[in-house]
């Protein structure tokens, strides 16, 4: 049976990034199975694992999304079911360890967002950077500082408002690829 991993998390189909992640460490220690008595404690767990690996690559996401929006079952899809055996098989690695070894995983720590604020920070830092060696070059006794300080803040500005740029564009709501319409299987 094809899962609806949005609701798994308990996010919007039109979650970000960043919504996707905390969502998922939430879960994660809801149901990992030190912290949850259920007696599917392991299965519920590695459901919220297998959740979050589809949704938080981009290209299963989008199949995701566009299949959960038609009669087809992404599951009978190749590509898409290795994806899912993958992130079951990992998420049954990690539904064996204990809680503090899990959250050192490289999986678990890739979690960890930048709140928007710092974005924020970034991109001003990155402007001032930018246009500081200009205005040194404009002082009469600091040109050599400026031009010394265009090949050093320059660039740095430059990096910062890229990586800035990047932080702004992970915290975007997820755009689900154009509706296309419902095919009627059995139907030529």
């Amino acid at each position: 049976m094809f899962r609806d991993y949005c609701k798994v998390l308990g996010i919007e189909h039109d979650a970000s990034d960043m919504e996707i992640k905390r969502a998922f460490r939430k879960k994660s220690k809801e149901t990992h199975p030190e912290f949850n008595s259920a007696s599917d404690s392991e299965q519920q767990f590695i459901t919220v694992n297998e959740a979050y690996d589809i949704l938080i690559h981009q290209k299963t996401r989008e199949l995701f999304e566009e299949d959960l929006n038609t009669y087809h079952n992404p599951e009978t899809y190749p590509p898409f079911k290795h994806w899912i055996i993958v992130a079951r098989e990992r998420a049954t690695v990690h539904a064996r360890l204990p809680y503090k070894d899990f959250i050192r995983t490289k999986f678990f720590q890739s979690t960890h967002a930048s709140p928007y604020i710092l974005f924020v920070a970034e991109f001003v830092a990155s402007i001032i950077l930018i246009i500081i060696p200009y205005f040194l070059m404009i002082g009469e006794e600091n040109r050599v500082l400026g031009v010394f300080s265009l090949f050093l803040a320059l660039p740095a500005g430059i990096f910062m408002l890229v990586q800035a740029l990047a932080g702004f564009s992970a915290t975007k709501k997820f755009k689900s690829p154009k509706k296309k319409s419902k095919k009627v299987r059995g139907k030529s």
